[in-house]
Order: C-alpha cells, then sequence, then structure tokens
C-alpha cells in the first residue's frame, strides 16, 4: 500500500527531534511493508532525501527561499508570533501546500498530521483525485482554532475524512466540545520504539541524584516551574542535578532564570543530543519531570511521548496533571501527577521520589511494563494500517 503523509514537521537525519514522534510510526509502518512518501514544509537544509526508508520530499512555502520563517525549528505556533511577515507565510503556506500535495496523486491513500494546517490539500486530493484521507489530531488545532475563528474549517477536514484519530482521551473529548463529529473520530496514542528505548545498566555517580526533562523550550513545557522547583529542593538535598535536552525560543529566558537562582552548577540546559545521547541520558537519571502546563494561548500536553521513552527506559517519572498525561501516568500507580504550576506541589514529588528508593524503582516497574503492553510503535503502525486498510476500499 502506498501512503502519503502530510504533515508540517518532519526530521532531516537521525536523531534530528524535529517531528521525530512522526517519523518513528512511519518508519514503523514501512518496516510492515508499505511505502511511505512525506510532503513537508522546508525547515532548513534537505528538500528530498530518504530517511529510515521513507522517502521525505520539502516544498517552499514562500520566495525568495532565505525569507522563509513560518516553519522553522521552533514550530509554527510559536513562529507566527513573530510579526506580520511570518503571518503572511502561513497564508503563502497553504497556498503551496494545495498546490504540491498533487506530488501524492498516485497515493492509496493520505494520512494529514495537524489537519490546521496540513488538511486542504488532503481535500483537494480527494475532491478531484478521489484520494481518501484520515487525520491525525495532536491538540494544538484544536485550540487554536478556537482562538483564531477557524473551527469550521476543520470541521469540514474531520467530516471529510474517513477516520480522524485523536491522540489522547483528552483530545478527543476537547474535539467533541469544540463540535467534531463524534462518528468520525478514533483514539490511537502515539508510541515510543521499546528496541531503542530500554532499560541498560550506565555508571552513575552514586553521590548524585540525576533528575532529567525533555522538550521544546517553549511556554508549555513548564520549565520554569521546573527550575524554581530544583532552587526549593536544593534547600533539603544538596546532591540534585537537573539536566534539560532540548532547545528552543526560550533557551536565554531559561538560562537567565538558572544564572539569576544562582543555579549554573546544578541546572544544565544540554540543547538537541542524539537518540544514544538521550538513551544514555534517560538510563543515567534517578527520576523524569515533565513539569507542562497549559499556556497563554491555551495549548496544552497532548500525550507526552518523552513520557513513555523515559518509562521505557525504566526511569520513574513525575509530571503534570493535564491535557493527555493522565493517559499515560496514573498517579502513584505508574508516576506521580501534580498541579500544573503548583512549584510547592512538584518539590513535594521530587522530594518523595529522592527519599524513597523503593517507591521509585515500584513506579518504574509499572510504567516500564504499561508501556510494553500498550505503547510499542509495533502495534500502534498496526492499528494505522487497519484504518488505511479500510480507507483505501473506498
Amino acid at each position: 500500500m502506498k501512503i502519503g503523509v502530510i504533515t508540517s514537521v518532519y526530521p532531516e537525519f537521525k536523531g534530528d527531534p524535529h517531528g521525530i514522534f512522526v517519523h518513528r510510526l512511519m518508519r514503523e509502518i514501512v518496516n510492515q511493508g508499505h511505502e511511505v512518501c512525506i510532503l513537508a514544509p522546508f525547515s532548513g537544509d534537505k528538500t528530498d532525501y530518504v530517511l529510515d526508508g521513507v522517502h521525505v520530499e520539502k516544498f517552499n512555502y514562500f520566495y525568495p527561499r532565505r525569507f522563509q520563517r513560518l516553519c522553522g525549528r521552533s514550530g509554527m505556533i510559536d513562529n507566527v508570533k513573530e510579526g506580520i511577515f511570518v503571518k503572511i507565510q502561513f497564508l503563502s503556506f497553504i497556498l503551496f501546500n494545495i498546490l504540491n500535495s498533487r506530488k501524492l496523486k498516485e497515493m492509496d491513500v493520505i494520512h494529514v498530521q495537524w489537519p490546521i494546517p496540513n488538511g486542504l490539500g488532503a481535500l483537494f486530493l480527494k475532491i478531484f483525485n478521489n484520494i481518501p484521507y484520515i487525520n491525525t489530531i495532536h491538540g494544538e488545532e484544536v485550540y487554536l482554532s478556537k482562538r483564531y475563528h477557524t473551527t469550521i474549517l476543520l470541521k469540514i477536514l474531520v467530516k471529510n475524512s474517513f477516520k480522524t484519530i485523536t491522540n489522547s482521551s483528552e483530545t478527543f473529548k476537547v474535539s467533541l466540545e469544540n463540535g467534531l463529529e463524534k462518528n468520525k473520530l478514533e483514539i490511537i496514542p502515539f508510541g515510543v520504539d521499546t528496541n531503542i528505548f530500554r532499560p541498560y545498566n550506565v555508571l552513575k555517580d552514586k553521590k548524585m541524584f540525576q533528575i532529567l526533562s525533555v522538550g521544546y523550550l517553549i511556554e508549555r513545557k513548564g520549565f520554569e516551574y521546573l527550575i524554581n522547583s530544583i532552587n526549593e529542593i536544593l534547600k533539603i538535598h544538596d546532591n540534585v542535578k537537573l539536566k534539560i535536552v532540548g532547545t528552543g525560543p526560550l533557551e536565554n529566558q531559561i538560562k537567565k532564570q538558572i544564572k539569576e537562582l544562582k543555579l549554573e552548577g546544578t541546572v544544565e540546559i544540554l540543547g538537541n543530543v542524539s537518540e544514544e545521547e538521550l538513551l544514555d541520558l534517560y538510563n543515567s537519571s534517578e527520576i523524569f519531570v515533565l513539569p507542562s502546563i497549559v499556556d497563554s494561548q491555551g495549548n496544552t500536553e497532548g500525550l507526552g511521548v518523552v513520557l513513555l521513552e523515559a518509562m521505557a527506559c525504566k526511569v520513574p517519572v513525575i509530571a503534570s496533571n493535564i491535557g493527555g498525561i493522565p493517559d499515560i501516568v496514573h498517579d502513584k500507580v505508574n508516576g506521580t501527577l501534580v498541579p500544573e504550576k503548583d512549584v510547592l506541589e512538584l518539590t513535594r514529588a521530587i522530594d518523595e521520589m529522592i527519599k524513597h528508593e523503593e517507591f521509585r524503582k515500584s513506579m518504574a516497574l509499572n510504567g516500564y511494563e504499561m508501556v510494553k503492553g500498550h505503547f510499542s510503535w509495533e502495534q500502534i503502525a498496526k492499528d494505522y494500517i487497519d484504518i488505511y486498510k479500510e480507507t483505501s476500499r473506498l
């Protein structure tokens, strides 16, 4: 079967975190014997390449190309805040998305990641080439559609899809609340490659309690609250170190916060790392924390794939009780949930993990078994392939 994928982010090389979770799904679909062709906007380097058997073609959405700013590494949501020049590029993006979608006219089915802004090309392929499509909603589209009064467009894109997949029960619920058709909606979470993300022994500094967090340095990841919490933890434990993996528009602001709190020797921003380095970091850490919040635009965590990666490495997790995170983390069963932006409760949760080794081990084991049983990419890819097969029979 030939599957065309329209997405606004996709990695350009091994270890590139830009849309990595989309690639991991598509890589597994290729491994299960299908052909996948990606159509994505230019993001800084390559335009036509093959990554792990997945063919990727990137299109220009503004000319001259050197002025393209919308689809950079920080993502559309943050890039579009840069001003009117980038907002104009959003309109040209829609046009070039539709025009370039013709490159997928030989596909059996189209899979749209983020129907807004990527779904209009698939709708045109359905109308003019009779190619059916499915959507995957990650959460941001629903919040942004409500904010920018484009919910009617999202409803049209869902109505004309064969199926629209939501990545969590929270995204499903929000989609219903915004009037999307229930009979079109289904839940399939994103997953984790348990062949890559796995527990193994690494040499640890036994005198140091290492905490890890991973994510783009943007508002909704809530890193400022974690850093404030580490400042409080140091009043109780003096052997704690926090490592944050990621880059993003708030990097300078976060580094300034670290400096103002005099945490330069305790909190380290590592930037982007390779998959191998990330795996080592998971396995050398005592706990993993994802302090996500509902940001000023109403966006929040659709699922929290990095939580699955940590659990697959048998690392106990602490996360905010928002968005799709409770689909993964069940409080005091396979991790700890805390209220968003609550530095006091986050500090208490970290303190509990530090003090009680047996509790950490229990949470880690339960999380590991849950991920292995329900969130492997192999099983999730099979679920998507079943839908592709139903869709292509139309």
